[in-house]
């Protein structure tokens, strides 16, 4: 059995929002709350209290946003569309954000689901050049499943339940997540600053970043390791792209990679650097773990910095060590660097002394990393899989639920969800 469907303007008075004047104290931090797409984009909850911002009484008065009551659907329609939440107080929103008041015939708890249920429609709809937006016309046309005021409460019951189970079990996995890139991280820093022979003699190594290290391990300025290179692009140089995700690889690969383009330079091109496949490029968000090792031959922006290793760097080893926590944590600390807000260059790079081990040591700490962070990352990938799947059934029952697809009470009866859970936890495991 499916459910009727009626237009979003029939069901819900659709108010509009309004922005005071930015550049006016009068208006803003005042007792009512305001919204925007991002305050609704951000919330963990189906409820909505505050944004980050609120509004005085003369705020309010001077642009002509209108104040909703509570128990109204706040919804994102300029992009990201389709982010909502009810409100949990009277309050008052932006022009992003539409509020839909419930008619006498909707239940608000139905109406969030069954909203929830047609947001890719939703998001289909929005038009525009320079920002996509959904429209207040094309939102009121909109259709939405509106069954009985009984069957309503049995379907948002259901979802609440529901979903609030599915919700807490994507919630222990992105924990699992996050644990397992901590994990990550402490695999990495530890090897790189202690090494990977467990009972080896330790020494102080004098620096606060680098704490104790290996009794034969050096601890030299970064210029006994890496020289600075000025040679200009070569006429027949690939643009190269410093990027902290893949490091220094060919512009077009990363425009594929990512699918999309990038601006590209047209100017003073003659005046870029020449890099080569194993250089370090230290980029001007270094200090956010910009210093990146090249994977390809080519030209990189004139104002980063190019570093060739000396013989006896395994790129590999430093190639870890130099995006390590412990090592940007370090960098940031250098000279007036934060204070002044500089861009990061070889003279702050050169500051901070780096460890130096025999190229074998090296090598084996760099297989260790590659071995272990190998591991973690498949760890990571089945599980950020099985929260994709979790997400999936979730969205799919809340579809079911509010069209009529499926009778939630037999449903929950027959224990089908559990099996759906069960089936997610067979496929990917924990």
């Amino acid at each position: 059995m499916t459910f009727p469907e009626v237009p979003i303007g029939a069901a819900f008075d659709v108010r509009n929002g309004a922005t005071p004047a930015s550049g006016e104290p009068a208006y803003w931090d005042g007792k009512i709350p305001w919204i925007g797409p991002a305050d609704l984009g951000k919330l963990k909850s189906r409820f909505v209290e505050h944004g980050a911002r609120s509004i005085t009484v003369d705020g309010y008065a001077s642009c002509g946003t209108q104040l909703v009551p509570e128990g109204t659907i706040i919804i994102s329609t300029r992009a990201p569309i389709g982010h909502m939440a009810i409100s949990s107080q009277p309050m008052c929103f932006n022009q992003g954000c539409r509020g839909l008041i419930p008619r006498w015939m909707v239940r608000t708890d139905f109406g969030y689901w069954s909203l929830i249920a047609r947001k890719s429609q939703l998001e289909a709809a929005g038009q525009g050049t320079t920002f996509v937006e959904l429209g207040r016309d094309k939102l009121r046309a909109e259709r939405i499943p509106l069954p009985e005021s009984d069957t309503q409460k049995s379907i948002a019951d259901f979802l609440d339940r529901e979903t609030a189970r599915i919700d807490r079990l994507i919630e222990k996995k992105q924990r699992l997540v996050e644990l397992l890139g901590e994990k990550r991280e402490a695999v990495i820093t530890h090897a790189v600053t202690r090494g990977i022979e467990p009972h080896v003699p330790t020494r102080t190594s004098g620096l606060d970043w680098l704490g104790n290290v290996p009794s034969h391990w050096q601890v030299v300025p970064p210029i006994a390791l890496f020289t600075v290179s000025k040679e200009r692009a070569h006429a027949n140089d690939q643009l190269l792209s410093s990027t902290q995700k893949y490091g220094v690889i060919p512009l077009a690969e990363f425009e594929e990679l990512e699918k999309r383009q990038v601006t590209l330079a047209v100017a003073n091109l003659e005046l870029r650097k020449h890099a080569e496949i194993g250089d370090f490029v230290i980029s001007m968000r270094s200090m956010d773990g910009g210093l990146e090792r090249a994977h390809a031959a080519g030209s990189v922006r004139s104002s980063y910095s190019v570093l060739k290793p000396k013989d006896g760097v395994e790129g590999r080893y430093y190639g870890s060590l130099l995006k390590s926590s412990m090592y940007i944590q370090a960098l940031r600390l250098t000279s007036n660097f934060v204070r002044d807000g500089q861009d990061m260059n070889f003279s702050h790079f050169r500051k901070v002394h780096l460890p130096k081990l025999d190229t074998h040591e090296q090598a084996a700490i760099a297989d260790y990393i590659d071995t272990e962070t190998s591991r973690i990352d498949a760890l990571v990938t089945m599980t950020q899989r099985s929260i994709d799947l979790l997400r999936e059934v979730r969205s799919a029952l809340i579809t079911a639920a509010v069209t009529g697809q499926i009778d939630v009470a037999t449903w929950r009866k027959q224990g089908c969800v559990e099996r759906h859970l069960d089936q997610v936890g067979e496929e990917i495991p924990a």
